[in-house]
């Protein structure tokens, strides 16, 4: 009856222990999900402000060419006839 106790108490030892590195676990669990989110917000910010600067790279870019040379302005003539194809695609795209 004894070994039967015995045997009793290290079972609810180890299912404690058990609960307990459960509880461990779901609270990490829990930060690393808020930290996951955290990063994602940060990096969907890094890539709205890299897309920004992409955008005025190009810009800067056009302005540069048209004033250099003539086969600059032939580029930024390229560039510029692209954009409004690019514009044309959109606004046939929202007609639909």
């Amino acid at each position: 009856m004894a070994d039967k106790d015995q045997k009793l108490i290290e079972i609810q030892e180890k299912l404690d222990q058990l609960i307990s590195s459960y509880e461990m676990c779901m609270e990490a669990n829990s930060m690393l999900s808020s930290e996951i989110e955290e990063i994602k917000t940060r990096l969907d910010k890094r890539n709205a402000e890299y897309e920004a600067l992409k955008e005025r790279f190009e810009t800067l870019k056009v302005a540069r060419s048209i004033g250099d040379t003539p086969e600059g302005k032939k580029e930024a003539r390229a560039k510029i006839n692209a954009i409004v194809r690019e514009v044309d695609q959109c606004i046939a795209l929202l007609n639909r």
